[in-house]
């Protein structure tokens, strides 16, 4: 019988007379066992033996009632025959009377002289006594205790009891560890979804759940409170399963903010999900993060192979599952939320590890219809309206629908159509921008499209790149030629109070209110926006890991307003071409560069970005100034050699002799001093002298325009060796010499070396074993061709030079230099010019050189520059980590990067291609870069 039980049969019994006070010793000797059911039934016996004597005629004399109590005095009969008043509390009151009934007559009898042989009279009621009744009650509890095995102090319950649920409200900071506790001892748990500190358990008893916890969680239990069965229903139907599959996120512990797959619901509220490891079976470096791969698995029995529909699909090893590379591992269900539709950057692993393919293509499809907009082209692809072709009018991310708009019997109409039922549509030529993966951000043009593959042309270098079209945003890019105004200019702002994507925003209503975070989406004409959950009402800390919440834009207002450029009265808009700004609101959130143009009139302004070198134009309200252009570091090219890219003087090469706010005074050699404005002369790095920096087919040009602006040398050739006229005995065995004129028929002057021909009557008599220094032979003319054929095979350099001139446009390459060329460089880096590596202050190098400078090793440490052959030249490995560095070889060439880390032991770097996505790369396989100053 259980704790419970014992109460409810005493209370059953006993009706209104029961006190929970009076029964503290009896159950606790009952319990007192510890699961020896022989001493909690000695115990019992004991307790009813000091309460209840027994029965006269149950006496070892067995003599009558009477005549014993005949032989003692009067005061020993009261004694004898009086119980204790603390058994009073365990008789009913009708046995009390009989009680007295029965003295009064025993009384009587005894104080007759002499001893009586009659019977006594006592008056019974019909059936059993009182004592009798309760007599019999604690022997039927014993009985029940005998067969009934279990002990509830063990935590185990009886199954055919209905369990009950008790809440138990618990100190906030210990709710976590007493739910894991009690699932660890497999009671079902249910933490409250509305207070945190409630747990929802179920138990016969709260004594059990008590005596399953340690003492240092047991004192954190404030109360236990049972609930009714109603309450109990409704606290089960609050925990609705998650459906297969579906996204979701942890919330705490190791995995906490990572996302997973659901494998299976399972009992007691617990999920089976497929998660990327973050513990590996085998060596890993700290914090890393791949798929599980089972070529690095022992190949043995200690292996076991996971099969679905006879094909392996994963494999257990040391008690985990792996499917596909991907952990299965349990969590409590409260620990999850759904996802709806994740980003494809946080799901990386997943979409590699291909396990569940339908599903991955539909997430695909589901985040690339996020960022469907009004005015975008759309076909229906399910339903009755299969096949037509419209505009998107507008979206309703919250319901799943748009509006589309479509041309039926030569009118428009609108209609509404389920979101899932449609598909975007995109053209070759179409302007698009990446919004996942590892081109993250590139912007360019379809030019084919294969599939779900599309060729994408990047604006800024022609680059093709093949893109995902689940990854593509349709995106047009307006370029208009602003007219360059001074600085200084005042127009009324343009006002502009709607949320923009990067506001922080806090929500004031419905289930979300009193949320905060940072806007993540909010399309033009939407009634919704989608924000990044960072700080909540009731935590301190942000927390970059949540989710993003889509909620009305109509019950959200602006918080922590941003110090972005704004209009004033004395200085107008305080921006310039050169200043660097980063964009704080809008589209471009988060883009950061050089201005190039300030368009005053509309309040806008120009921005090429870091990183890509995109050019993208936002409202001079949305950006944040880092710091001023610096017009001060123009000063050390006064007395040197400019370029005029503009006006009436376009080409010229002048001197530059001073500088001012909007012009300067260059004059070309040998003529007088002009005045021409900042925007029309660029030093010889391609930047204007107003701060701009020169970009796209300007800055290609103006390397064009900077080469034509040299003289080239003039041809140049190596003198011959003199002849050495033979001595008479030579002449006599090797015969007549022949000329010079036919002995050497061709000089020239190359990088490589001699180029010579030899013609057929200055070959060596061939009865002659006597090898001539001075006649050239077959042997030479081999050694020559094999080094040639080695300077074409081995061009150094110069293929990714030309490839990605582009990226050297802003950076310096560092190369080593061979010591065949100069030892006094063979221990140096060596600098190429900027923006053309194959110019530099010498003028243009010569075919097959590439311009480079370092500092020299004389006094002063000069800058000394030098044209050397690209056989010369290889790339300069880095050094430390955050150095930035070219990928030269794999799909990633061409992308610039900082270094994650650098190990020069074993000569390779780790290389951040996203967030997400690291690559391991070689020395050889990489190019040390240094930014223009």
């Amino acid at each position: 019988m259980s704790f419970s039980e014992t109460n409810d049969a005493l209370e059953a019994y006993l009706g209104d007379r029961y006190s929970e006070d009076d029964w503290v010793e009896p159950r606790r000797l009952l319990f007192s066992g510890d699961a020896d059911n022989a001493e909690s039934l000695k115990n019992l016996r004991v307790i009813r033996k000091m309460y209840i004597p027994d029965s006269p005629a149950k006496s070892s004399v067995g003599i009558p009632a009477s005549r014993a109590v005949g032989r003692l005095p009067k005061s020993k009969v009261h004694k004898s025959r009086r119980l204790s008043k603390a058994a009073y509390k365990f008789i009913l009151h009708e046995a009390e009377e009989d009680d007295e009934d029965e003295e009064e007559e025993e009384e009587e009898e005894v104080g007759e002289v002499g001893l009586s042989v009659q019977s006594p009279k006592a008056t019974r009621l019909p059936g059993p006594s009182a004592k009798q009744r309760l007599a019999a009650t604690f022997d039927d509890m014993a009985t029940r205790f005998e067969q009934n095995p279990q002990n509830s102090s063990q935590g185990r319950q009886d199954p055919t009891i209905e369990n009950r649920m008790y809440l138990l409200n618990v100190q906030r900071t210990t709710a976590d560890y007493i739910a894991a506790h009690l699932r660890k001892k497999e009671f079902p748990v249910t933490v409250s979804a509305w207070v945190a500190s409630q747990l929802y358990v179920v138990a016969d008893s709260p004594k059990t759940i008590a005596e399953s916890l340690p003492t240092s969680l047991c004192l954190a239990v404030k109360d236990y409170i049972r609930i009714t069965q109603e309450e109990h229903e409704a606290v089960e139907r609050s925990q609705f399963e998650f459906p297969i599959p579906a996204w979701v996120r942890i919330k705490k512990d190791k995995y906490r903010g990572d996302l997973a797959q659901v494998f299976e619901n399972l009992p007691n509220g617990a999920v089976a999900v497929l998660i990327v490891a973050r513990d590996f079976p085998y060596p890993m470096p700290r914090g890393s993060r791949a798929l599980v791969e089972r070529s690095r698995l022992p190949k043995n029995k200690t292996v076991d192979d996971l099969l679905h529909d006879d094909q392996v699909v994963g494999w257990k090893y040391k008690g985990e599952c792996y499917y596909k590379g991907l952990l299965l591992k349990t969590f409590p269900r409260d620990r999850l939320e759904i996802v709806a539709s994740p980003h494809v950057d946080d799901i990386r692993m997943h979409l590699d590890s291909e396990w569940n393919k339908p599903f991955l293509k539909k997430t695909l499809v589901a985040f690339s219809k996020q960022f469907l907009r009004a005015g975008d082209c759309a076909r229906v692809v399910e339903g009755s309206l299969r096949g037509e072709l419209g505009t998107v009018i507008s979206t309703d991310h919250a319901l799943g629908i748009i509006v589309l708009e479509s041309a039926f019997d030569g009118h428009l109409k609108e209609t509404e159509v389920r979101l899932q039922d449609i598909d975007r549509i995109f053209r070759v030529g179409d302007a698009v921008r990446v919004i996942a993966g590892s081109y993250l951000g590139l912007e360019g043009n379809i030019v084919q499209m294969s599939g779900d593959i599309f060729h994408v042309c990047q604006s800024v270098t022609n680059e093709h790149v093949e893109v995902s079209k689940y990854y593509l945003d349709l995106r047009p890019l307006n370029h208009t030629l602003n007219s360059h105004l001074p600085a200084q200019q005042f127009f009324e702002p343009l006002e502009s109070d709607s949320i923009q994507i990067g506001d922080y925003i806090e929500v004031l209503e419905g289930e979300h209110m009193g949320r905060r975070g940072v806007v993540n989406w909010f399309a033009k004409g939407d009634t919704c926006l989608w924000f990044r959950d960072i700080l909540t009402a009731d935590s301190t800390e942000p927390d970059d890991t949540l989710g993003s919440i889509l909620v009305p834009a109509g019950i959200v207002q602006r918080t922590d307003l941003r110090k972005t450029l704004q209009f004033t009265k004395d200085k107008g808009y305080d921006v310039r071409p050169g200043d660097v700004v980063t964009v704080a609101r809008g589209l471009e959130h988060g883009a950061k560069g050089v201005v190039q143009s300030v368009d005053f009139p509309n309040a806008r302004l120009t921005l090429l970005c870091e990183g890509d070198y995109s050019i993208i134009t936002v409202p001079i309200t949305f950006v944040i100034k880092v710091r001023n252009a610096e017009l001060d570091s123009f000063k050390k090219d006064i007395g040197q050699e400019v370029f005029i890219i503009g006006g009436h003087q376009k080409g010229f090469r002048v001197m530059l002799y001073s500088l001012g706010l909007e012009t300067c005074t260059v004059a070309v050699h040998g003529q007088q001093r002009t005045t021409i404005k900042l925007y029309d002369v660029v030093n010889k790095y391609g930047k204007r002298l107003n701060g701009a920096m020169l970009e796209g087919p300007e800055l290609i040009s103006f390397c064009d325009m900077r080469k034509k602006s040299y003289l080239a040398p003039p041809c140049r050739s190596i003198t011959p060796p003199p002849e050495k006229a033979p001595s008479s005995s030579l002449a006599s065995n090797i015969g007549p010499i022949p000329s010079s004129s036919s002995g050497w028929s061709t000089w020239s002057g190359s990088s490589g070396g001699l180029d010579v021909t030899q013609d057929s009557s200055s070959s060596v008599n061939p009865i002659s074993s006597t090898h001539q220094a001075w006649t050239i032979d077959q042997l030479d003319i081999q050694d020559n061709n094999d080094a040639r054929a080695e300077q074409l095979k081995d061009s150094g350099p110069l293929p990714w030079l030309r490839e990605f001139s582009s990226v050297f446009l802003k950076y310096h390459a560092m190369l080593k230099v061979s010591p065949i060329f100069d030892a006094s460089l063979s221990k140096r880096f060596v600098s190429t010019t900027c923006p053309d590596p194959f110019c530099g202050e010498n003028g243009p190098a010569p075919e097959d050189c590439v311009a480079a400078f370092c500092t020299s090793n004389s006094a002063g440490a000069a800058i000394k520059h030098y044209h050397i052959p690209a056989i010369y030249l290889s790339p300069a490995p880095p050094r430390k980590k955050n150095q930035e560095c070219i990928i030269l070889n794999g799909p990633h060439r061409g992308l610039v990067r900082h270094l994650a880390s650098c190990s020069i032991k074993s000569s390779d770097v780790k290389i951040n291609i996203t967030p997400t996505v690291t690559v391991t790369l070689r020395f050889d396989q990489i190019c040390l870069l240094e930014p223009t100053r």
